[in-house]
């Protein structure tokens, strides 16, 4: 193998390895708002993608981390404060274009929730919000807690729950 594939292979790796965290960082900050997600993942991605030329000459790339590591143990702060600024420059960047994101999709999460809940309306809505099926099966609204049941649907729904044989299952 010459010089040039094993690089490109060492980078296919890297990549890999990258994206990877990158997709644990989503994965870990699941459960937390959507700005603070998107920011763990701006971060992420700049710790491990961010490129910094080894040799100007001929531009050998690495990875920004591991030249601010290596460098800083041999050279000290003096030698990796311009690598340190290029990185919080794209990090800054990031968080910027995700703090715009989040402000211009706020409307859209915000009519999505107001959905959810008008889903869960009274039989009446139901039938004038599906008012244009009229004539269809799907016509009648099918109530999705047992807040829409009435008494004697609600007993059902108990006895079926329980494994018991509802009364009026029973023919005779």
């Amino acid at each position: 193998m010459n010089q040039l594939t094993t690089i490109q292979y060492a980078w296919a790796i890297y990549f890999a390895g990258s994206l990877g965290c990158t997709i644990a960082a989503w994965w870990m900050f699941l459960w937390a708002w959507r700005f603070v997600r998107y920011s763990a993942v701006v971060t992420v991605m700049t710790i491990l993608f961010t490129p910094y030329a080894i040799d100007a000459q001929t531009m050998t790339m690495a990875p920004a981390i591991y030249t601010l590591v290596f460098e800083g143990m041999s050279q000290g702060l003096p030698a990796i404060l311009p690598l340190i600024k290029v990185m919080i420059g794209i990090w800054l960047i990031g968080i910027i274009l995700v703090s715009v994101f989040v402000i211009f999709t706020r409307k859209a999460g915000e009519d999505k929730s107001s959905r959810k809940t008008s889903s869960r309306s009274t039989p009446t809505q139901n039938s004038r919000r599906l008012g244009h099926h009229e004539g269809r099966r799907h016509e009648s609204s099918v109530a999705r807690s047992s807040r829409g049941l009435s008494k004697d649907e609600y007993e059902a729904r108990e006895e079926l729950l329980k494994g018991e044989i509802p009364i009026r299952a029973i023919r005779d």
